[in-house]
């Protein structure tokens, strides 16, 4: 879910393609979790 800007995550409506509530909430948590391990591993 990490975009070409580094740092920057996207989901749902955002990445195109359906535009489900269920999709949404899915790529959400997706996004949550890529965010956390970007942070965790350039936290240094």
């Amino acid at each position: 879910m990490q975009t070409n800007l580094k740092g920057v995550f996207a989901c749902g409506d955002c990445t195109g393609g359906l535009l489900q509530i269920s999709k949404a909430v899915y790529e959400g948590t997706v996004a949550g979790l890529s965010a956390i391990k970007y942070i965790r591993e350039n936290n240094q």
